[in-house]
Parts: C-alpha cells; structure tokens; sequence
C-alpha cells in the first residue's frame, strides 16, 4: 500500500495532542503517546490516516481519523463532551437534525438558528452544527454520528461550545461560511468513497405483498427488468419459510422473533431455488438482490446465525445487494454489534452492497456507520394514497443539502395503479405525472422502482425510455459528482432543482413543477459556464446563461430538464 501523503500529522507534543493536514490543525489538550497508519477501511473509504492516541496519565485512548485534502478530523468515540472556544461575539449557530422513522413522518430535515448573546445561547439538538463567525466569515461544522436512540445536543456557555453526542464519534471541521453543507458531503464521500448510480426494482411497492412472491413471477420481473434496462432485482419478504405476520413469533414487547427455520427458503414458492434465477438473471446483465431482517432482540444475539444466512446467499445463490430492515437498537452495544454485522457483510467480497432501512424502529440513522452501504429512505404506496412525486423529490431535496444523494435510494411508483386512492380533483396524484418525470426527481439517488416492473403499461414504457439511455450513458460520472440543491424548496408549485458537479462536467437537472409560471431564472453556485446542452427532457425547454445564473422556459407543468455544460473555472 502507497504511503498516505505526508500532509497529514499527529504529533504528540509535551501537553497537547496536534492533527491536521494542509489545511488545518486541531489541539486536543492533554499528554499522549500517538500511533499511526494508513487505512481505507477495506477500500470503501478514500485512504486516510488513523490515528491512536494513548493518554500518559490514564487508561483511555483516543482514535482518530484524517484524509488528505480535507479540513475534517473525525474522533471515533469518546466518553467526555467535546468542547470547542467561541472568540468574539457574533458567531450564527444552526442546528440541522435529521429525521427517521419515515412511515411516521414526512419531515426528514429541520433546521434551527440562534445568536451568541453574552457568551452563551440555548441549548440546541440536532445531528449537525454549523458554528459560522460573522466577524472573520470562518465557520467550523459539528457532526454528531448518533444513532437514532440518542438526540445530541449543543450548549454554548461562556464562550465554549459544549457538544454532547451521547459517546459516538464526532466530526470536526473548518471552512468559511456557506460551505458547512458541502464539507459535510465532502466528508461522506471520503469515508463511503461513490462509485456509479444504480438502479433497482423490488416488487412490494406494489403492495401484494408476498402473495405473489414465488419463482415463476421473479422470473417474469426479471424479463420486465431487462426489457427496461434497469439494473438489480430485489426479492423482498416472502422467499423464506417464516411469516413476519405470523403474530405467535412475537416476544413480550411485539418485536418480532426470527427462531428455528425461519430463514431457510420457501421451497413450496421457489422448488428450484435461488441460484437458478441468478443465472438466468446475470445471463441478461442483472444482478439480483434479497430482503433480509437481522435478529437485533438481545442486542443482536443471533449475529452469528444471521451472518451464515447471508453469507450463504452471497456464495450460492449468487446475491450481491441486501436490504436489511425491522432492526431496533437501543443501546451502544447494539450499535457496535449492528456495525459488526455490517464488517462481516462487507467481507464477503467487494461486490457486495446493503441498503440500510431508516423507515421504522430505532436504528442506525444517516450517519451511524455511514461507510457502510446506502439509505432506503422511505416507503410511499399508492394504494395508501400517500406517494406523491412532489414530496418524494423535496425529501430527496433537503437530504441533499447535507447528504450525498449517491447515498440515497429513493423511490418511484407505478402512476397509473389505484388512481381511487387519491381525490379525483388532486393535482398532485402520480397519474398527472410522466413516467420519465418520476424517474428524474429520483436520478441523482439510487432509483428504486417500487413495482411489479411486469405491469407497467407500455405508454410508460415509452416514457421512461426519453430518459433511461441517457441516465445509464451518464449514471458513474452523476455517481460520483457532488449534488446540491438549488432553485426552490419542492412543494409541487415551485422551481427546482439540482447541481451537479464533477470536475469541469456540470449537469443541471431542473424541475417545472405543477405551476402557470413557465420560465424561472435558477441561481447557480459557480459562474462561467460554457457549452450548456440539453440532454434530456418530458417538454420543450429554452434556457440561456447569464451572470444571475440559468434562465429555463418549460413547455408544460409537471416538466423537467437534464442540461450539462462545462465550468472551467473548477
């Protein structure tokens, strides 16, 4: 292994600890021995330095991690607060917090500011913290890595803020205002580094549930899957020999209990295996993917067992993508068995993916174990008339304010399924929207069809072809790019969109929604963009360039445009 640049440093000097790169240096007080080595945490992280400082008088030690090029330390956990000096009076605090258990709400992001006032302000909760000083326009970013059991806090007092993230690792990081959002993406794409976008079917969003579930319709949903070109098939519950709605395998609290012979396979529904409908998959360039739900009662006492199940999975019926999902954690071992569980998926090859479910129970949250795999971030079914396209995108929108979207599986459904669910006078029911429409405002995450691919009509067949070509042409740069938003919050009446960046390639991914205004003028956080072209759109779309940013016409509501263009200057 190359040696990591000579930019990063931990050097233990007589009272403090100092780590940093070119671009910082961060003072932890006290006496330590430091050890140190590169690491990539198995390749999913960029290589970064991990350091281990011993104190001299005590038993506890500290770790700490610092990539190349990045103002960021990262301390993995620690039992006291930390503590970071506030010089001056006008420092701007928000605290963003990040919201799961999605079948619950539909608000995955708030945000709270308050002022320095005599030295102190109020307390504050949240996941992230932006500490901006007005006076020189430096800022430093607080990210607490808490699971969802634990809501940290920040508390400002004579002139020190005290953050209280529970003993969970904490990110430190140093940029001017305006850039805490992009530090914390930045962040996330070094410890979970991007590869290209995916796309994935799995049939419960059509709500049947595991009614139809068996060996003959996977089959079938493979043939659709290809015929659209989307990438993974996923099998959700139904192809095990227990029930999850048996209600005898609960325990006293209702979570329920996966014993005995619960995760072998239903043989009655697939008399020929798994194995077989991999390889007719791979032979048409899909891969296939399984629903899993870990055993987390007793802090996860099954681990070992569930490991086998998987690793079964993986190398004999070929599996590579797993949603894991019906966890409850409520404690710091839970934590650190659920990011056991997660390594011994992760060693199984580098091919192998897990979709972590946020939609229900305590579990890891958004930033919990984040180099590990990405988000299913939401449930919505149309025969619970609770998926609308505006909402889906303005979730996505907010996320990725702080997020990076390639972390993301979002979802789209079938329009045209359970129209009765919806009142016949609401605009915003997905039968109003195009089909490519509904893949657009999910693009830049992971799209998951949430559908019985086979049942899509033709008509939204044709639709979505405007798009699917360019999107699979286009999908590792947007994979790897880094996504912010821009335009107006998604309320299905508004401007909005995405820009998207990766080196001099810019995309821009614009959104008329259900508006009589046809033309918005999209403020754009680099200037000096040259060649713009359209590569894809449901309308007819006009767009100039000019110092205010990107002025776009749509021909019709509910339009979208994909643009690219190149900014030199980056």
């Amino acid at each position: 292994m190359k040696p990591i640049t000579a930019s990063c440093y931990a050097i233990a000097e007589p009272s403090r600890l100092v780590l940093g790169n070119r671009l910082f240096s961060h003072t932890v007080e006290g006496r330590f021995t430091v050890q140190a080595a590169q690491e990539n945490l198995e390749g999913l992280s960029e290589p970064f330095l991990s350091v281990v400082a011993r104190a001299v008088d005590q038993q506890d030690e500290r770790r700490f991690r610092i990539w190349p090029g990045l103002p960021v330390v990262e301390e993995l956990s620690v039992n006291a607060v930390h503590s970071f000096p506030l010089r001056g009076e006008h420092w701007l605090i928000r605290a963003i917090r990040l919201y799961t258990l999605t079948d619950e709400t539909d608000t995955f992001f708030t945000e709270q500011t308050c002022h320095l006032f005599n030295g102190k302000a109020p307390m504050l909760q949240g996941h992230l913290f932006f500490l901006e000083n007005r006076q020189d326009g430096s800022a430093v970013m607080l990210m607490a890595k808490a699971p969802d059991f634990y809501l940290p806090a920040l508390r400002v007092e004579r002139g020190q803020a005290v953050l209280d993230a529970g003993g969970c690792g904490v990110v430190i990081g140093f940029c001017r205002i305006g850039a805490c959002e992009r530090l914390c993406r930045d962040y996330l794409r070094h410890l979970h580094k991007p590869s290209g976008l995916y796309s994935m079917s799995n049939t419960w969003g059509d709500r049947n549930g595991w009614s139809r579930v068996n060996q003959d319709f996977i089959r079938w949903e493979i043939d659709a899957t290809h015929a659209l070109g989307v990438d993974i098939v996923q099998i959700d519950d139904g192809w095990q020999t227990g029930s999850t709605a048996d209600l005898s395998l609960r325990d006293e609290s209702g979570r329920r209990m996966f014993i005995g012979d619960f995760w072998s396979l239903h043989t009655g529904r697939f008399p020929d295996g798994i194995a077989p409908l991999t390889a007719y998959a791979a032979e048409k360039g899909i891969r296939m993917g399984l629903w899993f739900a870990p055993d987390s009662r007793n802090e996860f006492a099954l681990l070992e067992r569930d490991l086998s199940v998987l690793r079964h999975a993986y190398l004999e019926w070929g599996i590579r993508y797993f949603k894991l999902d019906m966890i409850h954690i409520e404690s710091e071992r839970g934590v650190g068995r659920m990011l056991e569980l997660l390594r011994g998926i992760y060693a199984f090859g580098p091919d192998v993916s897990v979709q972590l479910d946020v939609t229900n129970g305590k579990r890891l949250g958004y930033l919990c174990g984040a180099e590990y795999g990405s988000i299913f971030a939401e449930n919505r079914y149309t025969a619970s008339g609770n998926a609308f396209p505006h909402r889906v995108l303005r979730n996505l929108w907010m996320l990725s304010r702080v997020l990076p979207a390639s972390r993301l599986q979002f979802e789209l459904v079938n329009p045209d399924l359970n129209r009765e669910c919806y009142a016949p006078d609401d605009p915003f029911a997905p039968v109003h929207y195009d089909m490519d429409y509904l893949f657009a405002a999910v693009m830049l995450s992971n799209p998951l069809f949430w559908m019985e691919m086979q049942f899509l009509s033709k008509p939204r067949r044709d639709e979505l072809a405007r798009l699917m070509p360019v999107w699979r042409q286009h999908r590792d740069t947007l994979g790897r790019a880094d996504v912010s938003p821009i335009g107006e919050k998604p309320s299905g009446r508004s401007f909005s969109g995405f820009y998207v960046q990766s080196g001099e390639t810019v995309y821009l991914l614009l959104f008329r929604e259900n508006t009589e205004e046809r033309e918005y003028c999209f403020a754009l956080p680099q200037h000096g963009l040259q060649s713009p072209a359209l590569l894809a759109s449901n309308t007819d779309v006009r767009f100039t360039l000019s110092d205010a940013g990107v002025r776009v016409s749509f021909g019709k509501p509910r339009g979208y445009a994909l643009l690219i263009a190149r900014c030199p200057c980056c």
